[in-house]
């Protein structure tokens, strides 16, 4: 089995601190252009409010997501520098090509581990919200 790019393996490591992070990310960039706010992605995702909240501010802090204040905070894929841009696109393709292994990855290194990867496969229904 091939191995990860170091690049690939050092973005999970450096912007992405859960599976929420990557699932909230993975959203965002398969549409550049939208504005997400978290009751939108939390409806999008199946997670709670104050989970997509969280994973938006931490992406946002990042550099990875733009912000703008309306009626409430929103957030879009827009990276602050095209190197930035590029890392995620990387790692985004990485993704697409292997998801079971980048959700190893980033479990792993988001310090939750088994409980984060098995969390990454629960279906869930709307009343868990």
């Amino acid at each position: 089995m091939e191995s990860l790019s170091p690049l690939v393996t050092d973005f999970a490591e450096r912007y992405l601190t859960s599976l929420d992070d990557l699932r909230v990310l993975a959203a965002c960039m398969d549409d550049r252009e939208r504005w997400w706010d978290a009751r939108g992605m939390a409806r999008q995702l199946s997670i709670t409010m104050a989970v997509a909240r969280r994973s938006l501010d931490q992406l946002a802090r990042s550099n990875l997501l733009d912000i703008r204040i309306t009626g409430d905070v929103r957030y879009r894929f827009r990276p602050g520098s095209g190197e930035l841009d590029a890392q995620a696109t990387c790692f985004a393709a990485a993704y697409r090509a292997d998801p079971v292994r980048i959700v190893q990855l980033v479990a792993a290194s988001s310090g939750r581990g088994a409980r984060d990867f098995a969390d990454a496969f629960r279906l869930r229904r709307n009343d868990d919200r």
